[in-house]
């Protein structure tokens, strides 16, 4: 068995994903698992539900890391669902220095299979271990990457934390988000990709399978990390509606459920009419990907 260091960064509005994130997680590993939260102004209160998982699962230990998130991000850009603390990523490194390598996730995601899986692949002398997103380069910001550029999701990130100390890589981060601070187009992801590049070991699809994967044929796929990226998440539609639009809503529900968030979560999303309109706007965000897809793949041949 082996300790997996885990850092996921949360505000207080997305304390209850937290929860969900780490119930995936600790369901579908043998291993202990570390949670460094980076709290970007999680309330007592919430904090205390978070750690009630404890009463379900015995292979996780948590300790909350307060950041700054006005002081320290003060002027990065942020959107209806991209949040300052999403930039705290950037400090992993240097907030536990004796970490050698950790994986860092957001909380729009739940783990179906084991996150060692991950932890232990082999990082090849990179510095960063991340997933391919190969269709922004041609049809989101593709004007901030140079030709041949090959971005990645940063949602799921395996960091080799002694290179990032050695090359300052936090420090040069930031350098990049202050330089472009009046770019508002360009968020956590964009920066990272900025600085790195194709510089990365580009690892498999199945730890941040997000909706561009779900919506093509990636049948021998079996994914470990579902990654809900875009703006509509799996806890803006209820349980009860059946749909084929959003791939492991079940499974989201199924975790959510093992939180002591799940009554506030569930009273949020019972109204009908605005249901219908959700449903609509997942439809049509289905049906732009999907058109997009198959032109890029199609540009590839």
């Amino acid at each position: 068995m082996i300790n997996i260091p885990i850092f996921l960064s949360s505000d207080d509005n997305y304390a209850p994903f937290v929860a969900t994130t780490i119930a995936s997680i600790c369901d579908n590993t043998k291993s202990f698992c570390d949670f460094y939260i980076l709290d970007g102004g999680i309330s007592d209160e919430n904090k205390r539900k978070i750690c009630e998982l404890k009463s379900l699962f015995s292979n996780f230990s948590i300790e909350f890391i307060r950041i700054d998130i006005n002081s320290s991000f003060k002027e990065f850009a942020e959107s209806s669902y991209i949040t300052k603390s999403m930039y705290s990523r950037f400090l992993i490194p240097n907030i536990k220095p004796e970490i050698d390598k950790a994986i860092y996730s957001d909380v729009d995601v739940i783990v179906l299979g084991d996150i060692a899986r991950m932890y232990l692949e082999n990082l090849d002398g990179y510095d960063v271990g991340a997933v391919w997103e190969g269709w922004i380069a041609n049809e989101i910001n593709k004007s901030i990457y140079i030709n041949g550029h090959e971005p990645f999701f940063s949602g799921n990130l395996l960091i080799d934390c002694c290179k990032w100390r050695e090359k300052n890589i936090g420090d040069e981060l930031i350098k990049i988000a202050k330089s472009n601070k009046e770019n508002r187009n360009i968020y956590d992801q964009e920066i990272l990709n900025l600085y790195f590049g194709n510089n990365y070991k580009k690892l498999s699809c199945r730890y941040c399978y997000a909706v561009q994967f779900s919506l093509v044929n990636y049948d021998s796929v079996t994914p470990i990390i579902r990654h809900f990226n875009g703006s509509i998440k799996p806890w803006n539609i209820h349980p009860d509606i059946k749909t084929s639009l959003m791939k492991n809503l079940d499974d989201f529900w199924f975790y959510m459920k093992k939180t002591s968030f799940y009554d506030e979560i569930l009273n949020k999303v019972t109204n009908t009419d605005e249901q219908k309109k959700i449903t609509r706007q997942l439809q049509m965000s289905n049906f732009i990907i999907a058109r997009r897809m198959k032109n890029l793949c199609q540009n590839s041949r």
